[in-house]
């Protein structure tokens, strides 16, 4: 009985750690699967009736916010999907404001050093942005931890993708989840395409937002 309740929680942690961490207790640094898809989850008028590429490594719950809705007296189109601004410092020393990069497609990921599935994603963003140059823009943002961790970490891993600060969390309102990481990519219009809850595999995380990203810059 006892052995059968070791396997069990063994098991649980594992289902924990490969889909995503929970914020809802950061202090305690508490893991939690996120499992289901994540529909309107900033209450942008998501839509869910555009094709979603094919989940691949079965993580990333994805939500489509591509489609616009228009305006019935001119049919002008009413972006409710806009991504909040924000001004973030990077680890570099350099700032990034998000409305100054207008016309780039940027793929922007919440994550944590204490979060498993976000270290492990990591290696596709260095991928990504090896690949794609100045035509994509990769920001990984830190949820709330002192920037000598974020400094410490980036040392011992290498990355040389765009890292930001947010000790205060403040940028993280802005687009709030239910847990990381959390990945969203943005049209070159400043609107949010699609939205990711949770982690994998960095192989098939690349794939599937290599593919998303080529439509966006096809259009």
């Amino acid at each position: 009985m006892k052995q059968n309740l070791i396997i069990a929680c063994c098991i649980f942690a594992s289902i924990c750690f490969l889909s995503g961490c929970s914020l809802t207790d950061n202090s305690e640094q508490t893991t939690a699967a996120n499992t289901s898809i994540t529909e309107n989850a900033m209450d942008w008028g998501t839509t869910n009736d555009a094709t979603v590429p094919e989940n691949e490594s079965g993580w990333g719950n994805a939500s489509d916010s591509s489609q616009k809705d228009t305006n019935d007296r001119n049919d002008e189109p009413i972006n409710q999907n806009l991504a909040p601004d924000f001004t973030a410092t990077l680890a570099d020393g350099s700032s990034f404001t998000l409305s100054e990069h207008r016309g780039s497609v940027i793929l922007l990921n919440f994550w944590a050093t204490w979060c498993g599935p976000c270290v492990e994603e990591m290696p596709a963003f260095e991928r990504l942005n090896s690949e794609y140059g100045d035509e994509v823009y990769i920001l990984a943002i830190n949820y709330m931890e002192d920037e000598n961790t974020v400094n410490q970490f980036i040392q011992n891993n290498g990355y040389t993708f765009p890292i930001a600060y947010d000790v205060d969390g403040s940028i993280s309102e802005l687009y709030p989840s239910e847990g990381i990481p959390y990945t969203l990519i943005i049209d070159t219009d400043g609107s949010v395409r699609i939205t990711f809850l949770g982690g994998g595999g960095a192989d098939g995380q690349y794939r599937q937002f290599k593919s998303i990203i080529d439509t966006a810059l096809q259009q």
